[in-house]
């Protein structure tokens, strides 16, 4: 068991390590964030600066080829007279030529410099070039495009992707094998009111771009590289010109193609890297390796556990001196306490100096004297309690024999008690049954009265169905009689036309005659004219043809309107006979249809009320029943209760008798606990 100064020391060692390493930690974090930000910061700033220079480097080589093209423009004043005459596009020349020789000697890094016309209009072969031969310039033989397809970018890109591209462009590094020197172009293409004039550019020594570069480092091993703007690689220490960045490191090519990440040092794998973008398009990326950036930092924390671990042990000794002189006192009262557990309460040696202690370890010690002289005054009292608790335990085994012989006696009265109950709640029980059976039956008939009611609705629904569909029926019956007079009416009426057919036959028979007669006398005149009048008697032969056929058409007529005035005659009989019918036969039987369902649903009407009084009686019933069965069933619960609760009592009654024939063993038992309690009083020494 570890001593109260080992505790101290763990506890005051816990603590400290506890706030050193807060603190640590929290220095560190601290340390360690400003660290990594003013790294970071001074690498960013190391890229900006190196930047900026490339930058002007760039953007020098872009002056000297913007004032060339403005001075070409300004020199080019007629484009018309530029387009068709070859004289003037050599006058232009020789006056563009100086302004391109000072130009180029003043750009630094510049290898050669060129205007070129547009072939189209111009000779393929026209124009100026310049060549840097040692120190100076010299004019050379332009190349001509006659030679080379349009889309061969190989010889003739740097004339035409300038040119589709309508800006200025900077080509792409590349060798130049005829000087054996690595080269990029700057060029910039000319226009007039849209139309294209050529182009006028400049080729720069990309070794000095690529030294700058190259130049660039931070820490140990940090470098730079420069990539178009495509995140083509241009320079780069390990790769050659025009391999891809994603080829090369694919975390690196994601980081530089945000936009976002542009100017802010991110991490990049084990790597930190930061990219500058450049006027011109070009990202100059600065990388260092982690490790290399941030080892100032980790320094820095080892220093600082070195001084929380001497914190430490410096600690641990004041805390060990402190725990003894703490921990002396406490021993002394442990010996004190322990003597009060052998029961020796007996005066110490150093109790008087402990108690005038100050600290917590006086309190302790004058808390154990008090203590000790409160048990001194519990043990004479235990003494005396002992000798008071042998008297009344006397008297407690004469009371429980008396208690005992009563519940006895108790006991019995209940149990027979309990007996009766037992009977009543069963004759309950029965009355509650009977009563539930007349309750099922009640609900039964209840159920039967509203199964009849609902017929008795059907019925009478039924019922007015069968008066509106009578009624409904009548009433049609009626329209149909009304609809059927009429047009009977106005048939027979027509009929009436036929007489009319009969004066029409007697005048066409009476023109017939006259007809027959004409022909007569035609026939007559005919005879007399002799040859003459022969064809004359042919006519009057066909008119009295014809005549004889108007008179058999006439019989004819007549037949048929005979006829028909027979047919009408008859049907008008039918007719009579039939609209009788109807109104005497079948309109009253439907009057009397009519006046049966109304009477019909007047009966199921009379019945529904009928049925409802019943099914009201009923429910009445079932509901007077429901109360008598709830009251027969508290009455049966209560019965019940009362039952169980003086079952309970005799059986608590029988408790209590075992109870009070045990506490007599209990008193004998008391009796031997106190003389065991003046036993342990005689240990004490006081």
């Amino acid at each position: 068991m570890k001593g109260l100064t080992a505790k101290i020391i763990s506890l005051v060692t816990a603590s400290t390590l506890l706030l050193s390493s807060l603190i640590g930690i929290l220095s560190i974090s601290m340390f360690q964030k400003n660290a990594k930000e003013q790294a970071a910061d001074n690498l960013l700033l190391t890229a900006k600066v190196n930047a900026e220079e490339l930058d002007l480097t760039l953007y020098t080589i872009e002056q000297s080829v913007d004032s060339l093209s403005q001075i070409a423009l300004t020199t080019i004043a007629d484009f018309e007279k530029f387009k068709t005459s070859s004289a003037y596009v050599t006058e232009c020349t020789e006056a563009l030529e100086a302004a391109t020789m000072t130009l180029a000697q003043n750009t630094k890094g510049a290898m050669t410099a060129y205007v070129r016309y547009n072939p189209e209009f111009t000779e393929p072969d026209s124009g100026i070039f310049l060549t840097k031969t040692g120190d100076e310039f010299e004019a050379s033989v332009p190349t001509d495009f006659s030679m080379y397809d349009p889309d061969d970018m190989e010889h003739v890109g740097w004339y035409y992707i300038p040119v589709n591209a309508g800006k200025p462009v900077w080509m792409d590094p590349y060798m130049n094998e005829n000087i054996n020197v690595y080269m990029i172009s700057y060029v910039v293409p000319l226009y007039i009111n849209g139309e294209s004039v050529g182009i006028v550019g400049m080729d720069i020594d990309f070794s000095g771009i690529q030294d700058m570069v190259n130049s660039i480092g931070f820490c140990d091993s940090g470098y730079a590289y420069l990539t178009n703007a495509s995140d083509t690689l241009i320079v780069h220490k390990d790769y050659e010109s025009g391999t891809a960045l994603s080829e090369a490191d694919s975390a690196a090519a994601e980081l530089l193609g945000n936009s976002e990440k542009a100017n802010t040092a991110e991490t990049v794998g084990s790597q930190v890297l930061v990219y500058i973008p450049l006027h011109n398009g070009m990202k100059l990326a600065l990388t260092v390796p982690g490790s290399e950036l941030f080892a100032g930092s980790r320094n820095m924390i080892v220093k600082i556990a070195i001084a929380i671990i001497v914190m430490l042990v410096i600690v641990c000794a004041a805390a060990s001196l402190v725990g003894n002189q703490m921990a002396k006192p406490i021993r002394e009262l442990t010996h004190i306490i322990q003597n009060t557990a052998a029961f020796n309460f007996q005066s110490s040696e150093n109790g008087d100096k402990l108690c005038r202690l100050r600290d917590e370890t006086g309190e302790m010690a004058r808390a154990v004297r008090k203590m000790r002289g409160e048990l001194r005054n519990m043990i004479n009292l235990i003494g005396s309690s002992c000798d008071n608790l042998n008297g009344n335990i006397d008297n407690l085994l004469t009371a429980s024999t008396h208690v005992n012989d009563m519940t006895e006696n108790n006991s019995a009265v209940t149990q027979e008690l309990s007996a009766a109950m037992m009977q009543t709640s069963d004759g309950t029980e029965k009355i509650h049954d009977t009563i539930l059976h007349l309750q099922d039956s009640a609900l039964f008939i209840r159920q039967l009265s509203q199964e009849s009611r609902q017929i008795s609705i059907d019925l009478m629904e039924g019922a007015r169905k069968l008066s509106n569909a009578t009624s409904d029926a009548t009433s049609q019956t009626q329209d149909m009689y009304e609809h059927v007079k009429k047009d009977t009416e106005e048939a027979i009426e027509h009929s009436k036309a036929v007489s009319h057919i009969n004066q029409l036959t007697e005048a066409i028979a009476g023109i017939s005659e006259q007809t027959n007669l004409l022909a007569l006398n035609a026939s007559i005149e005919a005879a007399r004219a002799g040859e003459a009048g022969r064809g004359f008697s042919v006519v009057a032969t066909e008119i009295s043809t014809l005549a004889n056929q108007t008179n058999q058409t006439v019989e004819d007529i007549n037949s048929t309107v005979d006829e028909v005035y027979t047919a009408v005659a008859d049907m008008s009989k039918c007719i009579d006979t039939l609209m009788n019918f109807i109104n005497k036969k079948i309109l009253p039987d439907y009057d009397n249809f009519n006046s049966v369902g109304k009477q019909y649903e007047e009966n199921t009407s009379a019945m529904e009320e009928s049925m409802n009084q019943v099914n009201t009686s009923i429910q009445e019933l079932v509901e007077a029943l429901e109360q008598i069965s709830g009251t027969v069933g508290d009455i049966n619960d209560m019965v019940q209760e009362s039952s169980e609760g003086i079952h309970r009592i005799a059986q608590e009654t029988i408790g209590m008798a075992e109870v009070t024939g045990n506490n007599s063993q209990l008193a004998e038992k008391s009796k031997d606990t106190i003389r065991e309690l003046f036993s342990v009083v005689e240990k004490f020494k006081i």
